[in-house]
């Protein structure tokens, strides 16, 4: 993952955590509730505050909390203090050894990655799941023409391309969608990708 970024996420975790507390990803959480598969093992890759975390857990997902930042995971911890979060990072999400889980989320994750390392984030989320397991995917765009929105990076993703990284591995793509978040005009692509 970008150090910058990471950076940005350890020095600001606090205000990041107020804002993200007011944020409700109501879509991601339709998508959850159709298509991942109940009470199957879940992780939610950037947790962050844990808010997602927690929220799958209460709907019979049991999830376990992965973020980058240590300062995020504290913010997480004390929200949280019953959850279960440890710091790891794309691409390469070493702590999770030979883990599989049959739920993935990597929400507003992989447009923090350097663009050489998308394609190995992929390859790593579909060895992580099981066959017949379910990914949900949502990253957003930027405005700001450097690609930096407060030292955190927000590459650009080209949606034909990130596709393809999974038809090529015979994934189906089950949800392809893009929408815009009104309060800050911003817009989010959701993908949900099963592993056939």
């Amino acid at each position: 993952m970008d150090k910058q970024t990471i950076d940005a996420y350890n020095q600001e975790a606090e205000s990041i955590a107020q804002l993200h507390a007011t944020l409700t990803p109501h879509r991601i959480y339709e998508l959850i509730n159709r298509y991942f598969i109940k009470e199957g093992s879940t992780i939610d890759i950037g947790c962050g505050i844990g808010r997602d975390t927690h929220w799958l857990t209460q709907q019979g997902f049991p999830a376990t909390g992965v973020d980058a930042s240590q300062q995020m995971l504290k913010q997480a911890q004390a929200l949280y203090p019953d959850g279960n979060f440890f710091q790891d990072e794309l691409p390469d999400l070493k702590q999770l050894a030979e883990a599989r889980f049959q739920n993935i989320l990597c929400s507003a994750v992989l447009m923090h990655l350097n663009p050489l390392d998308l394609h190995t984030a992929c390859h790593r989320l579909l060895q992580l799941l099981n066959v017949c397991g379910c990914l949900i995917i949502s990253f957003r765009d930027t405005h700001e023409s450097s690609n930096r929105e407060k030292g955190k990076l927000y590459q650009t993703i080209h949606i034909e391309d990130f596709l393809k990284i999974f038809k090529d591995k015979q994934c189906k793509i089950l949800v392809q969608e893009s929408e815009t978040e009104a309060l800050r005009n911003l817009t989010w692509h959701n993908f949900v990708i099963k592993k056939c």
